[in-house]
């Protein structure tokens, strides 16, 4: 584990940093929105989406699972252990999860092994980027990687090939002139000799974009490639090719930094825009389906808050610097 940055936040006697901490914070937020009951179904995966995104999230929350099974003594499934608590006449508040959790770290009732199991984990790629970070990669053949926020991938030389295994998130990918490359997702393989073309890991699903040559998509249950033409899209799960489309003119504007709506139910804007930033950002569902369309820079999400306040009838309501709700005016 790195050594603490002089000036870095910690807790006494355990050499906690200022990570850490915020990853408790976050941790804590999760914990009591759970417990609260009002949960809502995207509020799962925007969880997971936030729990995969570090190691330190993974250490938190395991920090938070071993305290209510201290003050419960009871482990049990993810249902349990987190909706517990709210059986409780919802005592536990973020606050006192929070105290508690600082409270067992600087006690030493939890300590850093388990920090120490995670960093050293299947949980580090050979390159993985931040949330809201984009990670230039360059290749040993002169192509150019560029992770999205919240990816993680592998990279191997074989055979005078650089096969890609894209753990999570997306990579868009320069290929240098006749370089081959494919990229290994959970559902199948891209492959490509040449061209500039974007991979992105779903849940369920390979999403391929191709900007510039041809792609070969082959799921990984089918005996056969399909090929993918510039400016096509396509949507393939293990067995087959769920869709095809043409591109979105505006599909790569995250490598630039930059977040384009255009006539986007607000929703879904913020559910994209939550990709890049840490903790909880919701969307009321009286305001969901209002329409937004503009161009918004990724590296300044106080600017999109305003820009929203300013050009819909919403306002931003922050229960902390992790928790955010966009909401009715008034």
């Amino acid at each position: 584990m790195h050594a603490l940055q002089p000036g870095a936040r910690a807790v006494s006697g355990t050499g906690i940093s200022a990570a850490q901490l915020d990853s408790i914070e976050q941790a804590a937020d999760w914990f009591s929105l759970f417990a609260s009951g009002e949960a809502c179904p995207g509020d799962r995966d925007a969880w997971q989406r936030w729990l995969e995104a570090s190691p330190h999230n993974v250490w938190a929350w395991r920090q938070a699972e071993r305290l209510q099974q201290r003050l419960q003594g009871m482990p049990g499934d993810f249902s349990g252990r987190v909706f517990g608590l709210a059986r409780e006449d919802r005592r536990h508040s973020r606050r006192t999860v929070l105290k508690g959790l600082l409270l067992a770290l600087g006690t030493g009732a939890l300590g850093l092994g388990g920090y120490r199991e995670f960093e050293q984990g299947a949980l580090f790629a050979d390159y993985r980027s931040g949330i809201g970070e984009r990670l230039p990669v360059t290749l040993a053949d002169g192509s150019q990687l560029l992770l999205n926020t919240q990816s993680a991938l592998d990279v191997r030389y074989a055979g005078g090939q650089c096969r890609v295994t894209l753990r999570r998130g997306e990579v868009l990918l320069n290929a240098t002139p006749g370089a081959r490359l494919s990229v290994a997702t959970a559902q199948g393989v891209v492959r490509a000799e040449g061209g500039r073309f974007a991979v992105r890991q779903l849940d369920a699903a390979t999403q391929v974009q191709v900007f510039s040559g041809q792609v070969q998509v082959q799921p990984e249950h089918s005996l056969a490639a399909t090929a993918l033409e510039q400016g096509r899209a396509c949507l393939f799960d293990a067995g087959r090719i769920l869709s095809t489309r043409v591109l979105d003119y505006a599909a790569d504007a995250w490598s630039r930094g930059l977040l384009i709506a255009n006539d986007q139910r607000l929703a879904d804007f913020l559910a994209d825009l939550g990709r890049y930033r840490p903790g909880l950002l919701r969307c009321d569902p009286q305001v969901a389906d209002l329409r937004l369309s503009g161009t918004f820079e990724l590296d300044d999400p106080e600017q999109i808050f305003r820009a929203l306040a300013s050009a819909l009838p919403v306002r931003v309501e922050r229960r902390t610097r992790f928790w955010i709700t966009v909401m009715p005016a008034g």
